[in-house]
């Protein structure tokens, strides 16, 4: 397969990964069905991961998807859930304070603990009751899922993690979590 888009001066070409394009495009339609999936492309450095998850992207946008990408950072020093910060956070300055509170509700309180962008945003949103840290943990979990599944009722949503192979063991959690519920939305 060979595909050549314009990109200002210089044309873009992605040749090859047939087969693992028409995987990724049927659970692409899986999901914009609303059969919701994880995928992961799993390889050694440098095969196109990064280049293909960034075709289906493409694909996804042709389809009506929004994008949320998140990339991991190789370095110590990244805050626990950065990818999903990244990803969610993009959606968050660019989304209406009314659309984020209807897509958030009460769990506003508990996103903004990680993406500070909310407060301000949203100042009504306030600081959650504190709870033990594992109840904590479940609360800013669930209030995640809920918020991505609300986006994708009103569009189909494509979620990408990048380099998740540097993800810290908290960002892996939330993946975790999420993926168990997303088999009834349209989020890949």
């Amino acid at each position: 397969m060979a595909e050549i888009r314009p990109n200002s001066d210089i044309a873009q070409v992605f040749v090859g990964r047939r087969r693992e394009m028409a995987e990724l495009t049927s659970a692409l339609n899986d999901a914009l069905s609303g059969q919701g999936r994880l995928v992961m492309l799993a390889g050694e450095p440098g095969i196109g991961k990064t280049r293909t998850a960034q075709e289906l992207g493409v694909l996804a946008e042709q389809r009506g998807a929004q994008i949320l990408w998140g990339r991991c950072h190789e370095e110590e020093g990244a805050p626990p859930y950065w990818p999903w910060v990244q990803s969610m956070r993009t959606y968050v300055q660019q989304t209406a304070p009314e659309q984020l509170v209807e897509e958030m509700g009460l769990g506003a309180a508990a996103i903004g603990e990680i993406i500070t962008e909310i407060r301000s945003k949203l100042p009504g949103a306030e600081t959650p009751p504190a709870l033990e840290p594992d109840a904590a943990r479940f609360r800013l979990f669930d209030s995640i899922t809920i918020f991505v599944k609300n986006v994708a009722q009103r569009q189909p949503l494509l979620v990408v993690l990048d380099d998740l192979h540097w993800a810290d063991r908290s960002s892996l959690l939330l993946l975790e979590f999420v993926a168990r519920e997303i088999g009834t939305s349209k989020i890949l």
